[in-house]
């Protein structure tokens, strides 16, 4: 679920997916887009601890998160959005945030949704472990709407499925969005659902996005946030005070769900 504004290498538009398509393959180390800002001696330590757990990561994560996601005790608030909006036969726009993915994985059991990947290295990791996780992929940005990719989130929605976006992933910033899931939804007439997370206790990576891991056998809380409408004759400017009213209400619905478990939000 990770989507970003950058432009996808031609390597990556190779290895893409849209429905219909060629198999995508295996995910392999590629240096990050980002190595350039850190020290020689700090990017050649990540660059090899990235080649020894890249082999692990998608043998290990999938099977390790569908087990302790089976023992958390999830509440919704809200609920009836996931009936009315989510499961829709007509469709939406589901978004997140990117450090809720795993949180997330249990909650689109059972969903018809095809998650957005974006096409850069991290999307590779993240396409293979969402497949071996059994959900379907569509590689493109958000940041960059358009042709194919733009035809087939159409085709998506227009048969009934709902696609779920990560509007500040891939590489941040943290609760950033931008104007892809607003221009989605004006050229389809889909609501945008904002959805929150929390858990009572959980791991969190030292990652930029604070990627959050729910503890076994805790509480996760989910908040269906207000669904936001876009109407198709909306401005490129309104379509950015439209992005900024659907991050409010994801922070909102974050901050819902932290304090139904009595705590802080995380951020």
């Amino acid at each position: 679920m990770s989507t970003g504004s950058d432009e996808p290498s031609p390597k990556a538009q190779a290895d893409s997916t849209v429905e219909g398509g060629e198999s995508t393959p295996e995910w392999q180390y590629r240096r990050s887009d980002r190595s350039h800002r850190n020290g020689p001696l700090r990017r050649r330590y990540r660059d090899f601890r990235r080649r020894v757990t890249a082999p692990l990561i998608p043998a290990l994560v999938p099977p390790i998160l569908r087990t302790i996601g089976r023992t958390w005790r999830v509440r919704s608030t809200a609920g009836e959005r996931r009936k009315d909006v989510l499961e829709s036969p007509q469709g939406c726009i589901a978004v997140l945030w990117h450090g809720r993915m795993a949180a997330a994985a249990p909650l689109f059991t059972g969903v018809d949704a095809v998650i957005l990947v974006s096409r850069s290295g991290d999307g590779d990791m993240a396409n293979v472990l969402l497949s071996r996780l059994g959900y379907e992929t569509l590689r493109g940005s958000t940041g960059k709407v358009g042709g194919t990719v733009l035809k087939t989130m159409r085709a998506t929605l227009d048969g009934g499925r709902a696609i779920a976006i990560t509007p500040d992933g891939p590489r941040g910033p943290r609760h950033h969005v931008n104007r892809g899931a607003a221009f989605l939804a004006r050229a389809t007439g889909r609501p945008i659902l904002p959805i929150g997370f929390a858990a009572r206790r959980a791991l969190r990576l030292h990652s930029w996005d604070r990627f959050m891991v729910p503890a076994p056998f805790t509480r996760v809380q989910v908040v269906y946030g207000e669904p936001v409408h876009v109407p198709s004759g909306a401005t490129d400017e309104e379509l950015t005070a439209v992005s900024e009213t659907v991050r409010t209400r994801l922070m909102d619905a974050e901050i819902a769900a932290y304090g139904s478990l009595g705590k802080e939000v995380d951020w």
